[in-house]
């Protein structure tokens, strides 16, 4: 039976969805048309792997890199080319070849870094799901990037290329500064509620036998949370799990300055009881939500993480919206930790603690959507989808889980209400969890 204590995995869960730090590459698919010479035939792979690379900001190659026999040294595509060939995102097998779309998902998706897994929860045309590119094509789908009309057997042609290329990764102007106001409206406020419901689904690994975990694990619950950005946040929601023989639950939980405490039913009695979290199993989150204006300082390495794009307008009664799109991808999560730990102030027993977390984690992938008031400038509503791929082993032992997948909805309202935070007295007095150790049995 897998033990491992899940707390920590969780807490970066909640850390990455915090720290969406935006990257923007302007109105580009003019400036792409432009190096293309027969913008209206079919683009080849290599010139459609060179736009990829430009669009994508890859970096320039530190070493000398070979171009494909194929290609002439003096191509208009050379040079992005070779920072394709050092990423690693394209092989330099027949770059002369006319492009598929199919190709062209498949090599943005390695950009991307989306995982190896179908997207969930994805209404695809039965034609798509039978081919080859399947798993690519359904993360751009879900994210928007391609609908359903889009045929991966037929070629891409300069215009459509740049066309989804401006889709993926560029933006309008006004796309940064409805972030840039965004954020600096989030700082002006210290109280909101928000309610929603996630559901996530945990796969077992085939690979590794385990007794008593079934094939596929649910869980759906529903929340709401009231925030004071002084004093923590009061979260209440009940839960389902599907898949194992466990009633539903309901928890209530504080954190606060004197740490992480959580009502919920004690297994052997059935009553529901206050427990303390161990001190130093998580980060000050208080301290954290306090400092939120540091996170618009984050470091600039955050950007080949997270990204956003500008959707367009949405109106929901009498209120208009700009509609953002983001994605993210984390494919080590130790090395993220280190970027914005010491800009957070998380100390070094606790990011030691998260280092080790993230050991079980092979990458973190994350999708979702936005929608921003555009008189106020806050955010009202956020869909959210997460795709966490499990390493295959943990200190030498297999890891019995594959991969979780969640959908997380968000509603923010009363922004700037009268909120008090305050921890019940029964509370106070909860027992202190032992630190979570972690073995794999």
């Amino acid at each position: 039976m897998f033990k491992r204590n899940f707390v920590l995995v969780l807490s970066l869960a909640f850390l990455v969805s915090l720290f969406t730090s935006t990257a923007f590459a302007g109105e580009m698919q003019k400036s792409l048309l432009e190096k293309v010479q027969q913008p209206e035939k079919q683009l080849t792979k290599a010139e459609f792997v060179a736009l990829l690379a430009q669009a994508a900001e890859l970096p320039t190659p530190g070493k000398s890199v070979t171009l494909p026999s194929e290609v002439p040294a003096d191509a208009w595509y050379a040079a992005d080319l070779k920072a394709a060939l050092a990423a690693g995102i394209y092989n330099g097998a027949t770059p002369e070849q006319g492009l598929t779309k199919a190709q062209a998902v498949t090599f943005i998706s390695r950009v991307l870094g989306t995982p190896n897994e179908e997207a969930p929860g994805v209404a695809a045309p039965e034609s798509a799901k039978n081919h080859w590119s399947y798993v690519p094509y359904s993360w751009l789908l879900k994210d928007g990037i391609v609908n359903t009309a889009f045929n991966l057997e037929e070629g891409l042609t300069g215009v459509e290329g740049a066309s989804l290329l401006e889709t993926t990764f560029g933006t309008v102007k006004e796309a940064k500064a409805i972030a840039e106001q965004s954020q600096a409206a989030q700082l002006e406020i210290k109280t909101l509620r928000t309610n929603g419901d996630i559901s996530m689904n945990i796969k077992a690994n085939p690979a590794v036998p385990a007794q008593d975990i079934p094939a596929n694990l649910g869980m759906k619950a529903t929340f709401a949370q009231e925030v004071n950005y002084d004093q923590g946040f009061f979260q209440k929601f009940s839960m389902t799990m599907t898949g194992l023989p466990v009633p539903p639950v309901e928890v209530e939980q504080y954190i606060v300055n004197q740490g992480l405490y959580m009502k919920m039913p004690n297994p052997q009695t059935g009553q529901a009881e206050w427990l303390k979290m161990p001190a130093g199993a998580l980060p000050d989150i208080t301290e954290m939500l306090k400092q939120q204006s540091k996170f618009m300082q984050l470091p600039k390495e955050l950007d080949q993480y997270f990204h956003y794009r500008l959707v367009g307008e949405e109106k929901i009664g009498d209120k208009a919206y700009h509609k953002l799109s983001f994605y993210g991808h984390v494919p080590d999560l130790s090395q993220f930790m280190k970027l914005i730990g010491g800009q957070m102030g998380i100390t070094p027993e606790v990011m030691k603690n998260l280092e080790q977390s993230g050991q079980l984690i092979k990458g973190l992938h994350v999708t979702g959507t936005m929608l921003i008031e555009k008189d106020s400038n806050l955010l009202e509503k956020q869909n959210m989808n997460m795709f966490i791929t499990m390493a295959d082993q943990f200190e030498g032992q297999p890891i019995p889980f594959k991969s979780f997948s969640g959908n997380f909805n968000f509603t923010f309202k009363d922004y700037g209400s009268q909120i008090e935070i305050i921890l019940p007295a029964e509370a106070e007095k909860a027992p202190e969890l032992p630190v979570p150790t972690t073995q794999l049995n």
